[in-house]
This record gives C-alpha cells, sequence and structure tokens, in this order.
C-alpha cells in the first residue's frame, strides 16, 4: 500500500487582481502547509474506486466529479494508460469550503500516490504542469512547501529558505461562497500588489513579512458571512497571537504564534467557549521540512 499526506494549505498572503478576460482573478500569494490534513492511499486494482471516509464524506461521496478521480484519469490519459486501475482510500480531516485548499491538496496527493502506484517516475515539476488542468491550486499543493503562487496559481516559485511557524486554525464549520466573496471584491477591485520572494531563516522577519502582506478577499468575507469577523475578532483577543489572518476566499482563519506552547494553549482557551469549532494547532513547515 502507498501513502501519501494531503497537507492544508494556507495563504499568509493573498493580494488579487481585477478579473481577467479568461474569467480567472490573477493572485500573488505567500502559500505555506501544515503538519495537519488528509491522508490517501492507493492500492493495486483492476478497476478505478475512490472510498471516502472522515470530514465531510457522505457530501463528496454524493458529489458529482471528485478531484481525486479528476486527477486519476488526467493522469492516466497523460501517460497514456487506457484502463486506469487503483483503489484510492482518501480519509478526510480538512473541512469542505474552508479556504485551506483540502480538494486540491487530495487531488495533488492523488497524482503523487498514482505516479509511485503506476510506477511512472514523473518529475514534481511535469505533476505540477498536469495538476494546473485540474485546478489553480493543484500545482502549489503537489510541491507542498513554502512557495510564492502567481498567474491563477499555477506559477510556483519555491522559497528556499523559510522557518516553521507555530499556529492555530479556527473554521467554525460554515462554508462561505467562493463566487460570492469573488463577486464582492469585483465591485470595487483593486490593482494587485505584487511582492518579492522573501528569504527568512527565523520567525521574527518571517512574521513581520507576512503581516506586511494582507488577504484581498478578507473584508467582503466578512461582509459576506459574519461568522468569519467572530472567528477573527475571537483569535485577535488571544493575547499571544502575532498574526491574526484568513485563509483564502475563507472560512477558516489562522493566528501565528512564537511557540507550539504558545499555540496548543490558545487552542484549549478558545475550545471553552466555542466548542462547535474546529480549532487546530499546526506547525506550517518551514523549507527545510523532509
Amino acid at each position: 500500500m502507498i501513502e501519501e499526506f494531503a497537507a492544508a494549505k494556507l495563504n499568509l498572503t493573498l493580494h488579487v487582481g481585477p478579473v481577467r478576460p479568461d474569467g480567472y482573478h490573477p493572485v500573488d500569494s505567500l502559500v505555506v502547509f501544515a503538519d495537519w490534513g488528509d491522508r490517501l492511499t492507493f492500492e493495486a486494482a483492476d478497476t478505478l474506486s475512490l472510498d471516502i471516509t472522515g470530514e465531510g464524506a457522505e457530501t463528496l461521496r454524493a458529489e458529482d466529479g471528485n478531484l481525486v478521480l479528476k486527477a486519476a484519469e488526467t493522469l492516466a490519459i497523460a501517460a497514456g494508460i487506457d484502463v486506469p486501475g487503483a483503489r484510492i482510500g482518501l480519509d478526510k480531516s480538512i473541512p469542505l469550503g474552508a479556504g485551506l485548499g483540502g480538494g486540491s491538496a487530495d487531488a495533488a496527493a492523488a497524482l503523487r500516490g498514482l505516479n509511485r502506484l503506476w510506477e511512472l517516475d514523473w518529475p514534481e515539476d511535469m505533476l505540477a504542469g498536469l495538476g494546473a488542468e485540474i485546478g489553480s491550486d493543484v500545482p502549489a499543493c503537489v510541491f507542498s512547501r513554502p512557495l510564492r503562487m502567481r498567474g491563477r496559481g499555477e506559477r510556483t516559485e519555491m522559497i528556499e529558505t523559510w522557518p516553521a511557524l507555530p499556529a492555530l486554525l479556527v473554521n467554525p464549520r460554515q462554508s462561505v461562497s467562493t463566487g460570492r466573496i469573488f463577486a464582492l471584491y469585483d465591485i470595487a477591485p483593486r490593482p494587485i500588489e505584487a511582492m518579492e520572494t522573501p528569504v527568512c531563516e527565523t520567525a521574527e522577519p518571517a512574521i513581520g513579512i507576512a503581516s506586511a502582506g494582507r488577504n484581498d478577499l478578507q473584508p467582503h468575507a466578512v461582509a459576506a458571512a459574519g461568522v468569519v469577523g467572530e472567528v477573527l475578532k475571537a483569535l485577535e483577543e488571544l493575547p499571544a497571537a502575532r498574526l491574526v489572518r484568513m485563509t483564502g476566499s475563507g472560512s477558516t482563519c489562522f493566528a501565528l504564534f512564537d511557540s507550539k506552547d504558545a499555540a496548543a494553549e490558545a487552542g484549549h482557551q478558545m475550545a471553552t467557549s466555542h466548542a462547535d469549532w474546529l480549532i487546530q494547532p499546526v506547525m506550517l513547515e518551514g523549507s527545510d521540512a523532509a
């Protein structure tokens, strides 16, 4: 059996520009990945199948066009495999519609896992290029390490030096409509603010760089879904929080901390008053993660 980890994706910054003629919005985003997420398994089989367990499994089973199967079919076509076979297991932890790139992370893990199962030996950059056909966030998730994401998401540049950062993820277990958030943004779009690819060895300057950016979708998510504002306020009230922000188009928000213990303690503190929220301390992996 082959196993792959699908790490939750966080946008430490997310700068967005006006919609392009092709319907996509250009972005410039500092992206990192958590040590928490979904898990996939792959076994040889005569046909292609997917078994889903965990968070949101029933909803995903009822949906057409699962990204894991789309990734499998896309890779098979590209590799010239006429009858792809694999028994795929997906154990979900990342909530649906959470702004954590769960579907994209699962698709990316499927590309990596099936690349191994089918003994294709394709390099990561080839898988990432194929991933761009599946979804805008899939190329970044193929690499799953600190990077700068541009274009509609398909252009990735690795950040060679970046530290691990303790964080707390909070999801109110309410999804927000990405289409609705972008529609609100499009009422008054702003020119995209490009950043430089950062180089940081320690947490203090890394937090400073992240703090200097923003998430251009955050105010629109707060306007569209008041619960996002509630989550941000609850995080901002944590005395040890260094930076509080929404990731992606919401509804998950995060806070950065100086230590794992501080993040864990903040999680315990928040859980006492918000037992119905998903509250997850994590480490955001650095560039030297294996």
